[in-house]
């Protein structure tokens, strides 16, 4: 049977001839990114006794999160990470004001089709547009690859997804997304790959390209995949080949070369591979859309929510940042005849260029005039207010549109607002009128170009899973070695009070984004637990306490202060329906027991003691006792070393198997 594009990829990266879907594999990475967390993983390091890190050459660090420093909290973080970056000689650093990490990491060519990134930032899945293997992990993983140079990662399932036709005019690759959220679900990629393909991705430009793998953080995944073309190896050959001379010709040899070396060791999936899912997705069917609080895969089409009033509008991050979505913002504003349109008083619209250079091209084409005529401020290249670590935080009650990839509640530095989620064109509409447009005002300020609604009778999704038979998977992942049961020692059995929540945390309600780089004593982190969610969670629990959750628990962002938190508060264990992956791995890196148990975590009721029993591997509480699934010989083995570094600082028991990506296998 063919392999798909993830299982030739972890097969490079573990130099093996080919691996099977559940094979658990020690992968080499190229490329390890991290940003300005990096001081945090930088302790982690230097708790292991070590003074160099393994490969400097593979390290990728951006200082971007909070830029310029808004705080001496932040500015003292900032220096500490230079010192290290001086100290272990690492020559891939960009300082403040480069830009957002995976625009620079992206214009710098540091990663290639057919190579692997494992970055600390969930949206690391942002290479997969290059054609790459790129996963999002936590921090203590990061600190784990600066010493070994290794991490052990399990191989994916895969959902394949064909593209056809082309998008409508008015119609952008954010609404691709947005769509492709709604109607893939928020858990559907959780611990598996998705593979984009078909005719209609060569339709797509190289900007818009970038999008698409980026908001697939959004549903979970591992990783996203794009099948690069010549489009993609020109772009990169333009940035490896530097151009000599005064005749362009003169650089086509060595542009043809690279561009041909860089399609020799691109990887694509086999004819025969075998695939969870295949979906086809008509891109001619699609029409404006908005993501609406508190869920990017919350998206409904643009007419439903015309009309809202909008207080803030911002146009940048990772999602949306780059000189294409400035051009779209910049025509809204300078209508067709020439004339800016200002921002519509009692709104403000922040615009913030992904990166230096998409500045300078901004600079160079207009467009920045054009925002500054019209009323707009315009930020350093950065992330900017996407995670509400510095300015441009929104007042309670106030709504925001933003071009970003997330908007749960608190994500901009305040729960109390409401975001909305667009393409930049309706971000800047949104600006201009004060609220959300309708499709036909879209398409007024557009000059009235082309529809911005789809043809009559017509759906996205042409075919799905079930009209694809697909290859049977394995009942049971191949190459693992047998589970057990129990944790042996004290640990074996836990009794807690319940702490019980819903659907859909994430991280920036578990531990506000706003402290991530402030904050570093876990006591005073503690006291900053869920306090978006639950404002008397930090007073209130005790030792041993146990925290009973719905789907999808920990998911958004990869900081992982949001276990550290509630470890530190005393937490024990988590029972959910299901987890976010890079929380489940997160989890299990520090030691705090993820349970998998959807009948148990609908069952248990506030405040009630709840029991499990890790022998018999049940959850028991007021209605019953529930199974779950036993943990695999690696995740115990973690656990029962108290976290994934305590595990390095033990070389004897470090083995070639130690992936917490081998996890509960029913949460897979």
């Amino acid at each position: 049977m063919g392999q798909t594009f993830a299982q030739k990829a972890l097969a490079r990266a573990a130099g093996l001839p080919a691996v099977a879907v559940g094979q658990i594999v020690d992968v080499h990475p190229d490329i390890v990114l991290s940003h300005d967390n990096s001081a945090a993983i930088a302790s982690l390091f230097a708790s292991l006794g070590l003074s160099r890190v393994r490969h400097p050459e593979r390290l990728a660090i951006v200082l971007d999160h909070a830029v310029p420093a808004p705080t001496a909290e932040h500015a003292r973080n900032h220096a500490e990470i230079r010192r290290f970056v001086a100290e272990q000689g690492i020559r891939h650093f960009f300082d403040v004001g480069r830009g957002i990490c995976h625009q620079v990491v992206s214009e710098e060519a540091l990663v290639l089709p057919g190579q692997t990134i494992l970055g600390a930032d969930s949206h690391t899945t942002h290479y997969g547009w290059l054609g790459a293997f790129a996963a999002g992990i936590g921090r203590s993983e990061v600190a784990a690859l600066w010493a070994t140079g290794q991490l052990w990662l399990r191989v994916p399932e895969t959902i394949r997804i064909e593209l056809l036709g082309e998008l409508q005019p008015g119609v952008t690759a954010k609404d691709l997304g947005l769509w492709l959220l709604k109607l893939l679900g928020p858990e559907a990629g959780i611990y598996r790959a998705l593979e984009f393909g078909g005719p209609g991705l060569r339709t797509l430009s190289i900007a818009s390209r970038m999008v698409i793998p980026n908001l697939m953080a959004e549903s979970g995944a591992k990783n996203a995949y794009l099948e690069p073309d010549e489009a993609v190896f020109e772009w990169l050959a333009r940035r490896l080949t530097p151009l000599q001379g005064p005749d362009p010709c003169q650089s086509a040899g060595p542009l043809l070369a690279c561009s041909e070396r860089l399609a020799a060791d691109a990887l694509y999936p086999d004819p025969d591979a075998a695939y969870l899912a295949r979906h086809t997705l008509d891109l001619s069917a699609l029409e404006p859309v908005v993501s609406m609080p508190h869920h990017p895969a919350r998206v409904v089409p643009l007419a439903q929510v015309a009309g809202t009033r909008v207080d803030q509008a911002f146009l940048g991050t990772c999602t949306n940042g780059r000189l294409e979505d400035l051009a779209a913002a910049a025509a809204i504003l300078r209508g067709p005849d020439g004339q800016v349109r200002r921002v519509a008083p009692g709104t403000r619209l922040i615009v913030i260029p992904a990166s230096a250079e998409v500045l300078q091209q901004a600079l160079a084409a207009g467009y920045i005039q054009t925002f500054a005529e019209a009323g707009a401020m315009i930020g350093v290249p950065g992330c900017g207010p996407c995670m509400g670590n510095g300015q441009g935080v929104p007042a309670a009650g106030e709504v925001v549109i933003s071009s970003g990839n997330r908007n749960f509640p608190g994500r901009m530095g305040n729960p109390d607002s409401e975001i909305y989620l667009a393409s930049p064109l309706v971000v800047a509409a949104s600006a201009v009128l004060g609220r959300i447009p309708a499709p036909a005002e879209l398409a007024e300020l557009l000059g009235r170009l082309a529809p911005t609604a789809p043809r009559r009778n017509t759906t996205p999704w042409i075919k799905d899973a079930a009209s694809h038979p697909q290859p049977r998977l394995p009942a049971t992942l191949p190459h693992e070695a047998p589970k057990v049961s129990a944790i042996p020692g004290p640990r074996s059995t836990l009794v807690g009070r319940a702490w019980v929540y819903g659907d859909d945390i994430s991280t920036d309600v578990i531990f506000p984004g706003k402290y991530t780089y402030t904050v570093r004593d876990e006591a005073e982190m503690a006291r900053h637990a869920l306090e978006d969610l639950d404002p008397g969670f930090a007073a209130g629990v005790r030792p041993g306490d146990i925290i009973v959750a719905g789907r999808n628990f920990g998911c958004g962002s990869s900081r992982e202060q949001a276990v550290t938190c509630l470890k530190a508060a005393g937490v024990r264990a988590i029972v959910a329906a299901s987890f976010a992956r890079i929380f489940f791995r997160n989890a299990i890196n520090n030691g705090l027991l993820p349970i998998p148990c959807p009948e148990a975590s609908g069952a248990i009721r506030p405040g009630e003691v709840v029991t499990i029993d890790l022998a018999r591997g049940v959850v028991a509480c007021q209605a019953g006792e529930f199974p779950f699934p036993p943990l695999s010989p690696t995740a115990a083995q973690i656990i029962q070393a108290g976290g994934l570094l305590a595990m390095l600082e033990v070389p004897h028991e470090l083995t070639s198997r130690s992936d917490p990506d081998c996890r509960l296998e029913a949460a897979a």
